[in-house]
């Protein structure tokens, strides 16, 4: 007999079920730019991050350096990022291109009326939650930035 999802108390269900909502919600808004949500974030760290790093930005976003390296890779074949060698010959620094850029910018007003359709739909508990939110990211990862806000 199927589960009704709606009438489960497991907390981790329901942050899976609401993740893939979220997702899903932004994706569709920036659907006019070509960029998912998470390719969104991603280069909006490297705009935000000079001399950007793999290891830098997986420190940052929560993600580890394989996951991310393959993020960047498919940014990298679609030509809106670029990747070079740093200073130090091993380490490897990302930057937008030229399309990185102009994506981004068609797809930051994109994300900011989702971020204000999201605010509408959540109400007065989105500070609230985003707290909550924030709190649970720690958990994984006590020791980095993760929970703080940077893809604004």
């Amino acid at each position: 007999m199927p589960v009704n999802m709606e009438t489960v108390d497991c907390i981790c269900t329901n942050l899976r079920t609401a993740a893939l909502a979220g997702t899903e919600f932004y994706d569709a808004r920036l659907r006019p730019s070509g960029l998912k949500v998470t390719m969104f974030r991603l280069m909006r760290q490297i705009q935000r991050t000079p001399n950007a790093t793999l290891t830098l930005l997986a420190s940052r976003m929560g993600l580890d350096r394989s996951t991310l390296g393959r993020n960047v890779r498919v940014l990298e074949r679609q030509g809106l990022v670029a990747v070079t060698t740093g200073e130090d010959e091993r380490s490897k620094e990302l930057f937008l291109t030229s399309e990185g850029i102009c994506a981004l910018e068609v797809a930051l007003p994109l994300w900011e009326k989702a971020q204000a359709d999201m605010s509408a739909v959540l109400g007065s508990e989105t500070d609230d939650l985003i707290e909550i939110l924030r709190g649970i990211s720690k958990l994984s990862h006590p020791d980095s930035e993760k929970g703080a806000n940077h893809d604004r």
